[in-house]
């Protein structure tokens, strides 16, 4: 029950997008900014163990979504939000009270398990009518938040590392507090059996086998910039911190400014693959060419750029794979293609962060722009082989 007597269920939705919010502005600052930081900063901790912190991260992210349902059956989502909550606190607490490379794999286990199950609540009460609407609230608290949370902790980077954790469980702690003040009960959650999921799994993967390969690629050419950000910008670009933030911010921004509009004109567009493919091929330009960026205006634009393919791709791209998910599997179907992509993230910062310990960074940015485009010839090829045969959508 809620504390805040008659709340009505549109109050309690975008009371719980905050807490949303606030678990995600965690996330950003941890996941996405303090662990890429700590490669430039003196704390004894190597560049392999932030990448296996960050694939570990994912990993927890990844399981949780695919056993969250056992669990919240037998005990409720509500207990299950609440234990969250607290998996979350005792994650962050740890991590700010003995800073070393375990306790920086551990915590990012523990946070990746911790802030999966509040996305499932909120789903589940966007309720049928205006639905599209309740998810792009949802997707706009889980992007603003973590923004937000990267660009703040890159500024308290330059301050005092050793405390700057603090605020954080805190921040947990507030986003509980709102939780269980709006929160109006457990939800309904339909569950299936392990052989029906085997079997949505395998029919899915059979029908729409053709997205799997970009669904990976994607995944680990993303995870393996991660852990290498700060430094790449710092050491190759030479930005100062608050420079690397407002670049973060200007790319971000940007993806986020052009998205509808461009989501719009994806609509119109029938070949749904070939803005795909366009815009697989000007990411990875535009990561090589940052590599080579002369002075700070040129990376601005490069980054601004970046942050607009970004924005090409993905509405074309998941079109495209909807076009693949028969109907009566939509529901599964989003849940088990983002499982695979999540398979490619999980590997992605490990791999990059190898790569760059081994070699350098610049060899990680290099990688990660040749999977981009290796995944746009793939696609390429693919749009020309079934061109006269009426697939592409």
């Amino acid at each position: 029950m809620a504390i805040l007597k008659g709340i009505s269920a549109k109050q309690e939705f975008f009371l719980l997008v905050i807490a949303l919010f606030l678990i995600e502005f965690v996330r950003g600052a941890f996941i996405f900014s303090f662990l890429p930081g700590l490669s430039i900063h003196p704390l004894g901790i190597s560049l392999t163990i932030i990448g296996v912190a960050v694939s570990i991260h994912f990993i927890g992210d990844s399981v949780t979504n695919l056993i969250i349902g056992y669990v919240m059956k037998p005990l409720g989502s509500n207990l299950v939000i609440h234990l969250s909550f607290f998996i979350s606190l005792v994650s962050l607490t740890i991590a700010a009270t003995w800073t070393n490379s375990f306790t920086m794999i551990f915590s990012a286990l523990l946070l990746g398990i911790g802030v999966c199950p509040l996305w499932i609540i909120l789903l589940a009460k966007a309720g049928n009518k205006k639905r599209g609407q309740n998810i792009s609230i949802v997707y706009f608290g889980w992007l603003s938040g973590i923004g937000a949370g990267l660009v703040t902790m890159n500024h308290f980077l330059q301050f005092n590392i050793h405390h700057i954790l603090w605020f954080l469980p805190i921040l947990v702690l507030l986003g509980w507090i709102i939780y269980s003040l709006a929160n109006k009960g457990d939800i309904s959650y339909r569950h299936s059996d392990l052989k029906e999921q085997r079997d949505i799994t395998f029919r899915l993967l059979k029908t729409s086998k053709v997205v799997v390969p970009g669904l990976i690629f994607q995944g680990i050419a993303i995870g393996m910039i991660i852990p290498i950000l700060p430094a790449f910008a710092i050491n190759v670009l030479g930005v100062t911190t608050n420079q690397y933030s407002l670049l973060m911010l200007l790319g971000g921004g940007s993806a986020l400014l052009f998205l509808v509009p461009i989501g719009k004109l994806v609509d119109r567009i029938t070949n749904k693959l070939i803005l795909f493919i366009i815009g697989l091929c000007l990411l990875a330009m535009s990561l090589l060419f940052l590599i080579i960026s002369p002075n700070l205006a040129v990376t601005i634009s490069i980054v601004v750029f970046l942050g607009i393919c970004y924005a090409l791709y993905l509405p074309a791209w998941n079109s495209f794979i909807a076009s693949y998910i028969p109907e009566n599997l939509k529901e599964a179907g989003w849940g088990i293609f983002s499982a695979l992509q999540g398979f490619g993230v999980m590997i992605g910062p490990t791999v990059g962060s190898i790569l760059a310990h081994q070699n350098n960074i610049i060899t990680t940015i290099q990688f990660s722009a040749g999977i981009f485009g290796l995944t746009a010839v793939i696609y390429l090829f693919y749009s020309l082989w079934y061109r006269n045969k009426n697939l592409l959508l």
